[in-house]
């Protein structure tokens, strides 16, 4: 594993064209993933959850898809790549996915999570492999129709057949990845990766913008004003960073003063000991003990955040911003 970028041009479509492949869930990732698949010319069927009690089987139907319950497109299918939430997984996999593989298919994830962490075991005769685009399901369909792709990452842990990796690949060159590029990664760093990066980055930025908003207004500036400053500002130089670089945007881009608040006091609230113990944290697998725990016990914390958040001043002047100065 060297850390080649795959693009388009290293990378067959060949290896799926007589395959079946199952896309298990129709929501965030696997409406978007299903759709890409099908029109770069792959044979998609659709696995979902009972149909009266999952919106995602009528539409998938709408979509077009051949739609059937997750045990049936397991067994039909060839490639059954894997798009359910992570902490549901292990026990649809023990109910209807392990006793209806065929030897010699793939199995497909696009997160390593329960390979990883021992939750879900597979059989010795199939192929394990992981694909995953760096972006919510919406921007993967976005990108694909601007022909274009979403950065992915591609990683092997089982291979019985000798093509898992092209099989994985595949599946990322039926998306899009690959006209912008893949990486193969292990399912550890992969994993654990996404999980260090959705604490530290999302987490800490997004509490970093709401510290902003909350101190500015409790210090007597317009909502409004604190809004634009904590969110509007960020979102237009993200892209700009991306484009030529983060040095390049502080010292070429950004005012004088900007580059010396950047330089002088932005190190002053990043904690990173406290960055360093997340990561050991996440690497000793602590993080997805505390999930599939919050998980099992139906999501109490998250469901009081998720009130607490909604009913929040800087929420309201958010809904206000948007109705009152649209996305501009």
């Amino acid at each position: 594993m060297d850390n080649k970028v795959y693009h388009d041009e290293d990378v067959s479509l060949d290896v799926l064209k007589d395959k079946v492949v199952a896309v298990l869930g129709y929501g965030i990732q696997g409406g978007p993933q299903a759709l890409c698949l099908r029109d770069s010319g792959l044979n998609v069927i659709v696995g979902a959850g009972p149909r009266d009690r999952f919106p995602d089987w009528d539409k998938a139907e709408a979509d077009g898809f051949e739609v059937m319950s997750i045990a049936e497109a397991t067994g039909r299918a060839d490639v059954i790549h894997v798009l359910l939430a992570d902490p549901a997984q292990p026990a649809v996999y023990n109910r209807e996915i392990r006793n209806n593989l065929k030897p010699n298919a793939t199995l497909s994830f696009a997160h390593g999570f329960n390979i990883l962490y021992g939750a879900i075991v597979p059989p010795k005769d199939v192929n394990v492999v992981l694909f995953v685009p760096n972006s919510p399901g919406h921007m993967v369909r976005k990108k694909f129709l601007e022909g274009s792709g979403i950065y992915g990452a591609v990683s092997v842990d089982q291979d019985v057949t000798g093509e898992a990796l092209d099989i994985a690949l595949a599946i990322a060159k039926g998306v899009g990845s690959t006209r912008v590029g893949v990486v193969e990664l292990s399912f550890q760093h992969e994993t654990e990766g996404d999980n260090f990066e959705e604490q530290v980055l999302y987490g800490g930025t997004i509490h970093l913008m709401k510290a902003v908003f909350n101190t500015m207004v409790e210090n007597g500036y317009p909502p409004f004003f604190a809004y634009a400053k904590a969110i509007r500002s960020l979102r237009t130089v993200i892209d700009v960073m991306d484009e030529i670089g983060i040095e390049a945007y502080i010292s070429e881009r950004s005012s004088r003063t900007c580059e010396f608040a950047v330089r002088m006091t932005g190190p002053r609230v990043i904690d990173y000991e406290e960055i360093q113990k997340v990561f050991e944290e996440t690497e000793r697998g602590e993080f997805a003990a505390r999930w599939m725990e919050e998980w099992q016990l139906g999501m109490p914390r998250l469901q009081r955040m998720r009130r607490t958040g909604a009913d929040s001043k800087m929420e309201e002047t958010g809904h206000e911003w948007r109705d009152l100065f649209g996305e501009g």
